[in-house]
């Protein structure tokens, strides 16, 4: 049983009786109040910023900082991986999709990774070098093979999962249980748009820009 799910779910209830004054709430009314969130903070005056963006740079202002969040998340994770073989957070992501997704192929693994192929294909000859993957016949395709973790892999990564759940939190600093759900379903919604136009080579885009 997932006990730290639950202990969540028991801070999110506790955060939701503070917030609403309401101790004989139902389900239904607790789910909308997840949903819905507290009323949102009036948004920052972006035309004072030191940029000079106005309100029509919002968009603007959202891509910077979702850049200056990967940043962060990059450098951090950096950190938490010294003293290990494994060097980057992109190579700690390829690991944990195997892990997580079992043995695939060296497209699908890239593609999981949201990479280009000489990009990804770096990062996995250089595992396959450190001996953290491996690769095995594909028994539904025999000119094909799959990439695993190997064991020397498991134990590098299985030292890491502490470091790196500490990382995660660090990311998300102080924002309340309900806010990492908010956050959490407004990147998937923007993941779920942008995946279709990476499996599509990027097509989307490159209409958009010749375009006047």
């Amino acid at each position: 049983m997932n006990y730290t799910f639950i202990k969540s779910l028991i801070d999110l209830a506790a955060e939701y009786e503070e917030s609403t004054g309401s101790s004989s709430a139902g389900i239904a009314e607790f789910i909308e109040w997840i949903r819905n969130g507290q009323p949102a903070s009036p948004l920052m005056d972006v035309a004072s910023t030191p940029e000079g963006y106005s309100d029509s740079h919002v968009a603007g202002m959202i891509s910077k900082l979702l850049v200056y969040m990967y940043r962060y998340a990059k450098l951090y994770i950096k950190k938490g991986l010294e003293g290990t073989p494994i060097q980057s957070m992109d190579e700690f992501g390829y690991m944990v999709s195997l892990l997580q997704h079992g043995p695939m192929n060296k497209t699908s693994l890239i593609q999981r990774n949201i990479q280009e192929k000489p990009t990804g294909m770096e990062i996995i000859n250089r595992m396959i070098k450190l001996k953290l993957m491996a690769e095995m016949p594909d028994p539904n395709d025999k000119r094909s093979k799959l990439l695993y973790v190997s064991d020397d892999g498991r134990k590098v990564m299985g030292s890491l999962f502490m470091n790196m759940d500490k990382i995660s939190k660090l990311i998300l600093a102080d924002l309340s249980m309900q806010e990492q759900l908010q956050f959490m379903n407004m990147l998937q919604r923007l993941d779920d748009f942008h995946k279709p136009i990476f499996n599509d080579n990027l097509a989307k885009v490159e209409e958009l820009l010749k375009n006047p």
